[in-house]
């Protein structure tokens, strides 16, 4: 890994520059603030750019059977290697015409099956991913940190390329490819600009929800990982109810009920990701899943999930409460697939302790 170390980090210098100069060019500079506001309770209290940056990087470990940790350093190498070889990469998975059918849009009938990366290359990478980045920048410029801009993209793309590398046993060789050097770059150029992000505000009112993620000190690995992006389009809506859409590894349509101005239940129901096979073209296998979710002003307090990502029969996380006992401190509990039972803390910070039973 580390003599292919010097190339790949000038092509991932080089690819921030071209973000930077794209933005500097085709936007002004974003002063609106719509996506970071800081909170005591919830998901929120426990926000930091560096934790959102773990929730992202880590969010496939949730599907435990498909996805890990393990080989990390030659599935970056092999990360790498993809990203400094693009056109070896995508004529190994069949050429520009399967990569972009498989990728972009579907326009070959005859693998039109080929194409279950579209759904999460635009939900995730390049909606969610733009909103992360756009929460990131929102936060550095509150913060009044240098080189906001330059950071939260190095934040961005360094987080792109570690969950690559976790999936890049069970993933084509080209996927990489679509993600760090399409998907993830266009959600930053169009988050960045001010018109985009308000009316993407305005129209979906978005939120960031992670998971309680945890390092599990008896099994020696990341438990209860994941980020989930929550749309709830005012424009969709009849009284105090709107339409409730969570979409991730687990997608989920539903309704919120508003409780009161601050107070909101939601419910969805859907698909979760059990699992996803090796290098195969129809590759996830799916459960059904159905989720509870209370917040307040869009900072998640609690979730009940049954059927969660990785074939988790049911999770639960309660986040930080200034009004109650744990005003710094979250909880989660969760069991596997397996029947073992996961349980973690998080104080203050957005990556807590578990253990196993």
């Amino acid at each position: 890994m580390f003599q292919s170390l010097p190339l790949s980090l000038l092509s991932f210098v080089r690819l921030c520059v071209m973000l930077l100069a794209l933005i500097s060019v085709s936007t002004s500079h974003a002063r609106y603030a719509g996506y970071y506001e800081p909170r005591r309770d919830g998901s929120e209290a426990l926000y930091h750019p560096l934790s959102q940056f773990l929730s992202y990087s880590f969010d496939t470990l949730q599907v435990e059977d498909s996805f890990s940790t393990d080989n990390f350093n030659d599935n970056l190498d092999a990360v790498l290697y993809q990203l400094r070889h693009p056109r070896k990469s995508i004529d190994s998975e069949g050429g520009l015409r399967r990569f972009f059918n498989r990728n972009v849009l579907p326009i070959d009938r005859d693998h039109a099956n080929d194409s279950y990366a579209l759904l999460p290359n635009y939900a995730l990478h390049l909606m969610g991913g733009g909103m992360v980045y756009r929460k990131d920048l929102e936060w550095l410029r509150a913060h009044e940190q240098p080189y906001a801009t330059a950071s939260a993209i190095t934040l961005a793309m360094v987080a792109e390329i570690i969950q690559e590398a976790l999936e890049q046993e069970t993933t084509p060789d080209d996927d990489a490819i679509a993600d760090v050097y399409l998907f993830r770059p266009i959600g930053i150029w169009l988050f960045h600009n001010d018109r985009f992000a308000r009316a993407f505000a305005r129209l979906t009112d978005p939120a960031i929800w992670p998971s309680l993620q945890a390092y599990d000190l008896s099994n020696r690995r990341i438990v209860n990982a994941g980020i989930n992006y929550v749309y709830r389009p005012p424009a969709v809506s009849w009284q105090s109810t709107r339409l409730f859409v969570y979409s991730g590894l687990n997608t989920l349509f539903g309704a919120s009920h508003a409780l009161d101005s601050d107070h909101a239940l939601s419910w969805g129901a859907g698909y979760s990701v059990r699992e996803v096979k090796p290098k195969q073209r129809r590759q996830a296998t799916l459960d059904p899943s159905v989720g509870f979710f209370y917040d307040r002003n869009k900072s998640l307090l609690w979730s009940l999930v049954f059927n969660d990502a990785g074939g988790a029969p049911v999770r639960f996380n309660y986040f930080p409460d200034s009004r109650r006992w744990n005003g710094e401190t979250g909880f989660f509990v969760s069991k596997h697939a397996d029947d073992s039972w996961s349980a973690g803390l998080q104080y203050k910070v957005g990556f807590g302790i578990a253990t196993n039973h």
